[in-house]
């Protein structure tokens, strides 16, 4: 029984595993592995076996004083970098604080702006912007600082002068009317291309256009350029000054919404004697009444339009009209040229049914008096008197227009010159008054006058 519980036992307990032996681990202490590749088999390799080897002692030690140099460089190099990395911080810190200050600064700035311009309005003020209360309600305060701050910035988009044009000159130098031309797309055609750059041709019967209505107005060109760009265009197209009285460019014009408007309460003239014609319908947008809009040339070299537009310009300079702006006003969303045509037309043929019969030939005999032909208007006895003129002033410029521009310059530089103008007094009291250039005018021409006669008696 004993013994077969022994067996039993011995069948399920397993026996122990015998212990590892490794060999000759002492043996093999002090002794290094050897390596597969020996120094044959890398020569045969191509491999250099000498600059594998390792040092000798004396340069083990050599290396040992180089890694000690390598490190305190690397200690200087990284104190170095310590150092640039605190002056940055330092420098990013007041960078830091100053752009704090500044924008404390700029807020305190901004409110007390806004609380100086949200103060009651003085007495000037309040007569300009009469529908601005003066309480201290949000909306008044609002609708202050609103109106001073818009009004600081109407100083860039208003005309460069309070008066576009010196005073008028007094008859018998001065037009009793203005007529304000635009320039471009009107009198002329400016284009670039890559080819020739920037070209400008003249409207066909410019020329004419010009000279013949100088009779009647006082001519001023308003371009919507730039003077830089079109001051040029407008000596060429007046050589002798004798037509254009006046020029004025962009810097004269106001931009509002985002257009350019021709501002004529600027103009010092009267507005009741100003006639502007213009191509552009934005450009007259303040002073409606006033314009006659008309198509833009785009460059036929047949164009008539200019010329056609010669006689409403001229029977309105011709007339007694007291106010321009009802007749203008009829004119308005039309056809100008073929309205006025159509006009011309319906009151020629009125002309003729009062004016025909024997009766004008009959008293015309009776007081030996020749016969006035009925189909002529009184405009048309206007426009040959005024074709004569044109056609005697254009020969007296073609033979005395350089000595006269020569004489022209002369006496405003003498004008100048006895008016002392300085820097300082023109500035403080302004330029002289067109009555006293008249007066100097007429003087120097009474003396010039007065020359002649007593060289023409000497001879």
């Amino acid at each position: 029984m004993l013994r077969s519980c022994l067996r039993y036992r011995a069948a399920i307990v397993p026996r122990r595993a015998a212990p590892l032996r490794f060999m000759s681990a002492k043996k093999d202490e002090g002794k290094k592995p050897e390596s597969l590749l020996n120094d044959d088999l890398l020569a045969s390799a191509g491999i250099d076996v000498e600059s594998t080897k390792p040092k000798t002692e004396g340069s083990q030690e050599g290396s040992q004083e180089g890694s000690e140099e390598s490190q305190e460089e690397t200690r200087k190099k990284w104190a170095e970098t310590a150092r640039k990395a605190r002056e940055e911080q330092s420098t990013m810190e007041n960078r830091t604080r100053r752009n704090n200050y500044f924008y404390l600064v700029s807020g305190f700035s901004i409110l007390a702006a806004l609380g100086y311009s949200a103060r009651p309005l003085d007495e000037n003020e309040a007569k300009h912007n009469p529908d601005v209360p003066n309480d201290w309600a949000p909306g008044s305060i609002w609708q202050r600082i609103k109106g001073r701050i818009g009004g600081t910035f109407d100083y860039f988009n208003d005309p460069a002068f309070e008066k576009l044009l010196p005073d008028p000159l007094p008859a018998p130098y001065g037009r009793p009317m203005t007529l304000v031309l635009a320039l471009d797309d009107f009198l002329v055609k400016s284009e670039w291309t890559r080819e020739h750059g920037w070209r400008t041709a003249k409207r066909p019967g410019v020329d004419y256009f010009l000279g013949y209505l100088a009779q009647y107005y006082e001519v001023v060109i308003f371009s919507s350029k730039y003077q830089a760009f079109d001051q040029e265009i407008i000596l060429k197209l007046d050589p002798y000054r004798a037509s254009i009285s006046y020029s004025l460019f962009r810097e004269a014009s106001r931009f509002k919404d985002g257009k350019v408007i021709k501002d004529l309460s600027h103009l010092n003239r009267d507005l009741s004697k100003v006639v502007v014609v213009d191509v552009d319908e934005n450009a007259v947008s303040l002073q409606r009444d006033n314009a006659l809009v008309v198509p833009p040339w785009k460059g036929n070299p047949d164009d008539q339009e200019l010329i056609r537009l010669i006689p409403l310009l001229e029977w309105i300079g011709a007339q007694p009209i007291k106010d321009v702006r009802p007749v203008l006003k009829s004119y308005e969303n039309k056809d100008v040229i073929r309205e006025f045509e159509r006009r011309d037309k319906i009151s020629r043929e009125n002309w003729k049914k009062t004016h025909s019969g024997s009766q004008g030939a009959w008293a015309s005999k009776m007081l030996g008096v020749a016969p006035k032909n009925p189909d002529l208007m009184p405009q048309d006895y206007v426009r040959i008197e005024g074709q004569k003129g044109y056609q005697q002033f254009q020969k007296y410029l073609k033979e005395h227009g350089d000595k006269m521009l020569e004489e022209e310059k002369k006496r405003e530089a003498e004008i100048m010159k006895e008016h002392k103008m300085t820097i300082n007094k023109y500035v403080t009291q302004g330029g002289p008054t067109p009555e006293e250039l008249a007066a100097t005018m007429a003087r120097k021409e009474a003396e010039a006058q007065a020359a002649a006669s007593a060289h023409s008696q000497q001879k």
